[in-house]
């Protein structure tokens, strides 16, 4: 265990020192990742179509990835009356979870997921937030640092930067009482975007932040057909990899890498960024290893959007790798 906090902790000095060239891959745990998509985060898991299976983990990780990221939907699992109280049931879902990936030695990122109301209502939610995070801290302060906490998905609507910034202290505060020495993931407002990190304000005396970013640009291409996306962008757009296309690419993840150095070489993690299913493969291939290859060169470590729903790397129906996308993120795979 110590050996992984070891090179957790080298991961993350080696990342911050690194803005131009190309990783040794193997020296770097939590490089290349996946999201546990439209599962713990769903109202219920299994409405949205996914639940976790135990074999998930083992094939991840023989794929050759390295962590996983577990979102989670707390909110609709805790009493909305002081002390919020989480459902015992629920705790015991997600420690199931998180037990089968850390058993096959990857890195876990969970977080708080789809918390609606928060970004609707922040000032009326902040106290449940708070208690949200007091109870996740306390419950998993003697598991291995190998597990790693991120404060809030995508805050975003009335959850401004002001509001944010001092939730996020607030928020690091409560987790450090009992997890004084975890990793903990913050990102910017708007969605987690990259245009949004020169508003993040981070607690001074912190050291053990990762921040993150979310990556799905040009939207009209990595959403066409989305249905949960108003007006849905139209369907056929092609991404071809043109220097163009490539180029705007570089200049927002270098964007993200400019405000790390400014901000004191704080590691940098793309949480999600990925192409849904109605994309053609091919332009979603070229897209999604150009983008994986590009931050990886910065230093910046990544989950992929994600495991097997509409963005899926894995066919959940067939039970197996799409093969072609899989290669995109892992170009070394042995499957």
């Amino acid at each position: 265990m110590k050996l992984k906090v070891f090179l957790l902790l080298a991961l993350l000095l080696f990342v911050a020192g690194c803005t131009s060239y190309e990783l040794k891959l193997e020296m770097l745990p939590l490089l290349r990742g996946i999201n546990m998509g439209n599962a713990l985060e769903a109202p219920r898991e299994g409405e949205w179509g996914v639940v976790i299976k135990d074999e998930y983990f083992k094939i991840i990780k023989n794929a050759g990835f390295s962590h996983v990221r577990i979102p989670i939907r707390w909110s609709a699992h805790a009493d909305l009356n002081p002390p919020y109280t989480i459902e015992k049931s629920f705790f015991d879902r997600v420690d199931h979870v998180v037990n089968e990936a850390l058993r096959n030695n990857l890195f876990v990122v969970i977080n708080i997921h789809h918390y609606e109301e928060i970004m609707q209502y922040p000032e009326k939610h902040k106290n449940r937030f708070l208690a949200l995070w007091k109870q996740i801290a306390e419950h998993y302060k003697d598991y291995p640092n190998t597990l790693i906490f991120e404060l809030l998905n995508e805050p975003c609507m009335n959850l401004t930067s002001d509001l944010w910034n001092k939730y996020l202290a607030e928020a690091i505060k409560v987790i450090r009482v009992s997890n004084p020495d975890r990793f903990i993931v913050v990102g910017p407002v708007n969605w987690n975007s990259v245009y949004a990190l020169r508003d993040l304000r981070l607690p001074k005396d912190e050291k053990n932040i990762i921040v993150t970013f979310h990556y799905y640009n040009p939207f009209y291409f990595t959403h066409q057909g989305a249905e949960w996306v108003q007006p849905s962008p139209p369907v056929g757009v092609k991404w071809w990899g043109r220097e163009d296309e490539k180029a705007e690419i570089d200049r927002e993840l270098d964007m993200a890498v400019e405000w790390s150095i400014r901000n004191g070489k704080v590691p940098l993690y793309m949480g999600e960024f990925g192409a849904y299913s109605k994309a053609d493969m091919d332009s979603r291939v070229r897209w999604t290893s150009y983008v994986a290859r590009s931050a990886e060169k910065r230093g910046i470590a990544w989950a992929y959007w994600e495991f097997c729903a509409g963005f899926g790397a894995f066919d959940p129906i067939k039970n197996e790798w799409r093969i072609p996308l899989l290669k995109a993120l892992i170009p070394e795979t042995k499957l």
